[in-house]
């Protein structure tokens, strides 16, 4: 008998259930068959252009418990395009007792000046077949940018302006005292000669006053006489 769409919905929706649940019961202790609870990474933070030196990788972790897995730690360091610069390995041993491995590396560093990003790739395999995979980039500074600096050339220009800055300021100071000097000398001429404009005014007016007086005296004089 056919299923209806409904029914074929239910059944999809329930196995999604039941895998997950199967999913979060499972236990986390061992996600592969070898748990890596500690990976520490020691490398110089600077080196010279071309120098060889040794990094260490301790990995800590317990494996699976079974005496016919033999286990094997590898650590490769590769550059960013994923060329291998060099690998080593060392036996971590049959699982079940929380084990610590020590692998070391010899690399060569680039001729280049700068930074050299590389990357740790820690593998753990289990007869032969890789169990689990961690990588961790790092950055390493080869060689020093101290030729870059040029601090002497500065302080040199810096001390041969300032002479400019003084000469140009001097100079510049002179020509507003003698215009001040001809504003004053004209501005007291013309001064003087409204002074004196109006000195004759005052005195034609006292003139004219004058004279006005004595007119009006002789007429009054006169009309006495003939009255």
């Amino acid at each position: 008998m056919p299923l209806s769409s409904h029914k074929i919905l239910t059944i999809v929706l329930l196995t999604m259930v039941v895998l997950l649940i199967g999913t979060v019961d499972a236990s986390p202790v061992f996600a592969s068959f070898c748990h890596i609870s500690n990976i520490s990474y020691n490398y110089p933070q600077q080196i010279t252009p071309g120098q060889s030196f040794l990094t260490t990788t301790t990995v800590s972790g317990v494996c699976a418990s079974d005496d016919t897995y033999f286990y094997v730690i590898r650590v490769d360091l590769n550059d960013v395009f994923g060329q291998v610069l060099s690998y080593s390995s060392a036996p971590m041993g049959y699982g079940g007792q929380n084990r610590q491995v020590i692998v070391q590396n010899l690399v060569t560093a680039p001729l280049n000046v700068g930074s050299w990003p590389i990357q740790f790739i820690v593998y753990v395999f289990i007869g032969g077949i890789m169990d689990s995979r961690t990588t961790h980039p790092v950055s390493i500074q080869v060689g020093t940018q101290q030729t870059i600096q040029t601090i002497p050339s500065v302080t040199v220009v810096s001390q041969t302006t300032v002479p400019t800055f003084t000469v140009t300021s001097r100079t510049s100071t002179s020509p507003p005292s003698t215009q001040a000097v001809s504003t004053e000398s004209s501005s007291e001429k013309i001064y003087s000669s409204i002074v004196a404009i109006l000195g004759i005014l005052i005195l034609v007016t006292l003139l004219v006053l004058i004279k006005q007086r004595q007119a009006k005296q002789v007429k009054r004089e006169r009309t006495r006489e003939k009255s």
